[in-house]
């Protein structure tokens, strides 16, 4: 099991939010760290293809941005 992490900037002053993500059992985990609060989300292969189809989608929009 190979685990991957990604710390990004969450909102509030040098808040961060750290996202492991994970295959375990056949299914994809994602788990969220903004202390306190922990979240995880357990996904079917599909539903993290769709995940990721949304975040790729979105990333264009936000770079064809023009003030």
């Amino acid at each position: 099991m190979t685990r991957r992490i990604l710390t990004v900037k969450a909102q509030g002053p040098e808040a961060s939010t750290t996202f492991c993500i994970e295959a375990c059992r056949g299914k994809v985990w994602i788990t969220s760290y903004d202390c306190p609060h922990v979240c995880v989300a357990i996904l079917d292969p599909s539903q993290a293809d769709s995940l990721v189809d949304l975040i790729n989608q979105t990333a264009k929009e936000a770079r064809g941005y023009r003030p």
